[in-house]
C-alpha cells in the first residue's frame, strides 16, 4: 500500500513540476488520510518525508525539504537503499530537465544546485559534462556582459591640468621686425610619423542562431516515453505537444510544453523523453516541435 501512495505522489509532484501552473491531479481524500495514518505529522525517516514531499508537490525545491534530498538521505539508510535508489532512478531525468530550464533563463545558482543533486544521484551520469559545459558558458557570458556595462557607463573626466603663466612682457624683450620687408611666415610642418588608419573591413551580419524556414534534420534516434503509473491505474490515455531545438550536433536541448491534455498527467513524461531524442547533425540550431502520444496496450484503454 505504502509503494502505490508513493507513486501517486511521484506521478502528482512530476505533473506539478512539468507544467508550472497547470493544475495536478488532485490526491483524494481516501489517499491523504492513507498517507497520514502511515506516516503521522511528523515522519520521522526520510524515506518517508520524501513520500509526503512528492505528495505536496515539492520534489527538487525549496533546498533542503524537497523529496530528492530525502530520497538521498534515505539511500544512507541499508534497510531503505534499494527503494530509495530506485526512486532517485526515477527522478533523475526530472532534475536534469529543471537544471537545463535553470540554465536557459540565466539562473546559474539554481542550475548550479540542480547539478549537485544530479551529482549525488549518480557522479557518473552522462548529462554532467554537458550541464557543467553549459555552466560554464552561462558563467563567461555574464561576465562579459557585466564588463561590457561597466565600458558603457560614463568615466569621471580628469581634472584639466593648469595653463602655464604667461611671462611679463617687461620681462621679455620683443623683438621688432624690420620696416622695409615683411619676413614671409614658414607654413606650419605637419606631424610625423601619424598614419591615416585603415579603415575597419566591413564584417558580415551574425547568422542566426536558429535556422528558420530550413528542413528539420532527420531523426536518428527515437524513445518511448514512460507511462506514468496513476495514468496507467486510471486507464486514461492523451498526448502532450512539446517544442525544442535541435543543437548542431543534433542533441535536444531547451525542451517546453506547449500543450497536453488529461490535466497535464503526461507532461513530465513527454518533457522526460524529448531529452533521449537524436537527430542528424546539420552544424546549425533548428527549432522544432513534436507530439508525444499516450496509448494503452491493445484492449486496455476505457471503453468510450
Amino acid at each position: 500500500m505504502k509503494t502505490m501512495l508513493m507513486w501517486v505522489g511521484v506521478g502528482i509532484a512530476l505533473g506539478m513540476t512539468a507544467c508550472g501552473d497547470a493544475a495536478a491531479p488532485a490526491v483524494s481524500r481516501e489517499e491523504a488520510a492513507a498517507i497520514d495514518v502511515a506516516t503521522g505529522d511528523e515522519p520521522a525517516a526520510p524515506y518517508e518525508r520524501a513520500t509526503r514531499a512528492l505528495s505536496a508537490g515539492r520534489m527538487l525545491s525549496p533546498a533542503g525539504d524537497n523529496a530528492v534530498e530525502y530520497y538521498l538521505a534515505a539511500r544512507a539508510q541499508v534497510a531503505e537503499q534499494a527503494r530509495a535508489q530506485a526512486a532517485l532512478a526515477e527522478l533523475q531525468p526530472y532534475v536534469l530537465i529543471a537544471a537545463e530550464q535553470a540554465i536557459a533563463r540565466g539562473d546559474a545558482p539554481e542550475a548550479l544546485r540542480l547539478q549537485g543533486l544530479i551529482e549525488r544521484i549518480d557522479a557518473r551520469a552522462p548529462a554532467l559534462p554537458r550541464l557543467r559545459t553549459a555552466l560554464a558558458a552561462l558563467a563567461r557570458a555574464q561576465a562579459a556582459r557585466e564588463a561590457a556595462i561597466a565600458q558603457e557607463a560614463p568615466q569621471p573626466l580628469a581634472p584639466a591640468a593648469a595653463a602655464p603663466a604667461l611671462p611679463s612682457q617687461a620681462a621679455v624683450p620683443v623683438a621688432r621686425a624690420p620696416t622695409s620687408q615683411a619676413e614671409p611666415v614658414p607654413p606650419p610642418l605637419a606631424p610625423a610619423a601619424v598614419q591615416d588608419a585603415p579603415p575597419p573591413a566591413s564584417t558580415p551580419p551574425a547568422a542566426s542562431r536558429t535556422a528558420q524556414g530550413a528542413p528539420p534534420p532527420r531523426l536518428l534516434q527515437d524513445a518511448q516515453p514512460r507511462y506514468p503509473l496513476p495514468a496507467l491505474r486510471a486507464r486514461i490515455e492523451g498526448q502532450a505537444e512539446v517544442a525544442f531545438t535541435i543543437q548542431p550536433d543534433g542533441s535536444v536541448r531547451d525542451v517546453r510544453l506547449l500543450s497536453s491534455t488529461a490535466d497535464g498527467m503526461f507532461d513530465a513524461s513527454a518533457l522526460a523523453v524529448a531529452q533521449r531524442w537524436r537527430f542528424e547533425a546539420t552544424g546549425r540550431a533548428h527549432a522544432s516541435s513534436r507530439t508525444v502520444r499516450f496509448r494503452l496496450p491493445a484492449g486496455g484503454a476505457r471503453d468510450g
